[in-house]
């Protein structure tokens, strides 16, 4: 919030203005460096607003949805279906937007200032809850796009809207936001850019879905080729009880034996993490009455850990945000082929490999990690991609205890039982999450910039996408921070 002021005095028409309110937050303003800007109601032709149908039309299953605020979020381009963002609802109330591949959609209410853009063309049995308005650009919607998930947007915004509410309300506040635009000769060439730079990030977050799409899938049809025996529900005994040592009730339910019979049923067998060479050992706390000294940080400092918290994992093996933390205190030290597991919550079972060596890594008290005695990468890959199948089939939830999203202990790994895929197989399964390839031989140019990186995305794995889309985040991050300064951005063909 760099750009966010409080004058030191207001006028009698600032007053009258704002109602003659007392509060310093309703004069502060946001002041951009350059003049050459232009408010959102100025760049748009119009809006279409959603509409809230009351939570008596939802359903838990329906061929209609509902896209909520929450399903927009700072970390992601695209619609976060996760945590009831999409809720389905009766198709005799539902309102036909007709929401096609590239509608830009801005939530104004709870959510505020958040942004997505829809992705692909299979949305149009979903509409929009009325916090949530889809725009009509009349620029390059990619440069708009840009320019709203910039800190900027939401600043200018959370600016002028009033403070105190429980759910907070940005009405038509948005409409008078500024976007930046710069004004050196080939103006035209870094709107492109900035309109690229957007594209790729979009597309390579597309990729990263579609590449555990595929991981999800080779699971389930190696799974399904390979059963050698049916399933048949029985009520626990005692002895399996007694054997099992544990009185919860979730696994013994025929939802958790039926899924977990796919493994014990996989005619090539299966291991205990025990005996595929893993160790499990919990993540430090970082409580400040064991730490003494405790400095956090949002940026990287000298002699700071870094710190991967399991509330940071996305649900594709990436890490959404990193933090790092000072202490005096020596931390356990995570290396490559870790396993990163979210312990507790309701990320509990996310999971990530560290693929390159790290320095001064660590994560807390929330995380368990996973360490192979031989420091083989692509089994601890294979057993993450394992470990994620089994989340999406809420086999990690049904396995787990405790409310507020239950807790993973590291000796309910056991339960974990890892199928002896074929080789071949495993090695699929681990090149569409860590595949390191050559970029393209030829040099990008601005008008081929997008095709070029969609060439690259062919042959690399989750974890390599996640790095170039970082990469390319902070370059358009750069490049804006110098429109909104005012600067000449050089570009780089």
């Amino acid at each position: 919030m760099k750009h966010l002021r409080v004058p030191r005095e207001v006028t009698l028409a600032n007053m009258k203005t704002n109602a003659a309110s007392w509060s310093a937050g309703m004069y502060r303003r946001v002041e951009i460096p350059t003049s050459h800007t232009l408010s959102i109601r100025e760049l748009i032709t119009g809006y279409d607003k959603g509409s809230d149908p009351g939570s008596v039309f939802y359903f838990d299953r329906s061929t209609h949805y509902l896209i909520r605020t929450k399903a927009l979020q700072a970390h992601s381009y695209r619609i976060s279906p996760k945590g009831g963002a999409i809720t389905p609802i009766n198709p005799q109330i539902f309102e036909d937007m007709a929401l096609t591949d590239g509608d830009i959609l801005l939530s104004k209410d709870s959510n505020i200032g958040e942004c997505a853009m829809v992705d692909g063309q299979n949305w149009r049995n979903y509409t929009l809850s009325g916090g949530i308005v889809r725009l009509k650009p009349s620029i390059n919607h990619y440069y708009l796009f840009a320019f709203l998930k910039h800190e900027l947007f939401k600043t200018e915004l959370l600016s002028k809207v009033p403070r105190g509410a429980t759910i907070a309300h940005a009405n038509d506040l948005w409409l008078d936001c500024h976007i930046p635009f710069p004004a050196q000769r080939d103006a035209d060439d870094v709107v492109g850019y900035v309109a690229a730079l957007a594209q790729v990030i979009l597309e390579k977050e597309r990729a990263i879905h579609a590449r555990d799409e595929e991981i999800h899938a080779q699971i389930e049809t190696e799974l399904t080729a390979n059963q050698a025996g049916k399933f048949d529900y029985r009520y626990p005994t005692r002895n399996e009880i007694a054997r099992l040592g544990r009185f919860d009730a979730a696994i013994y339910s025929c939802e958790y034996k039926s899924k977990i019979a796919r493994i014990q049923n996989y005619r090539r067998g299966h291991q205990l993490p025990s005996e595929a060479g893993f160790t499990i050992t919990p993540g430090p706390s970082l409580e400040i009455k064991l730490l003494q000294t405790r400095l956090d940080s949002e940026i990287p400092k000298p002699g700071f850990y870094e710190l991967l918290i399991p509330a940071n994992i996305s649900e594709y093996g990436t890490m959404d945000a990193v933090t790092w933390l000072g202490t005096a205190r020596n931390l356990p030290l995570l290396r490559s082929g870790d396993i990163l597991f979210g312990e507790a919550g309701f990320h509990k079972g996310r999971s990530i490999v560290l693929i390159d060596e790290p320095e001064r890594v660590t994560t807390n008290a929330h995380g368990l990690y996973a360490r192979r005695r031989d420091g083989d990468l692509a089994r601890s890959i294979f057993f993450r991609c394992v470990f994620n199948w089994y989340r999406r089939h809420r086999l990690i939830d049904l396995m787990a205890v405790g409310g507020n999203g239950g807790h993973f202990s590291p000796e309910y790994f056991e339960f974990v039982l890892i199928p002896k895929f074929p080789e071949l197989v495993q090695h699929k399964i681990c090149a569409l999450y860590h595949n390191r390839t050559l970029p393209p031989s030829r040099k990008a140019t601005l008008a081929d910039f997008v095709i070029w990186h969609r060439e690259w995305n062919e042959g690399l794995g989750i974890s390599e996408l996640d790095r170039e889309l970082k990469a390319l985040q902070r370059t358009l991050t750069s490049v804006q921070e110098q429109i909104v300064e005012g600067h000449s951005v050089k570009l780089p063909f």
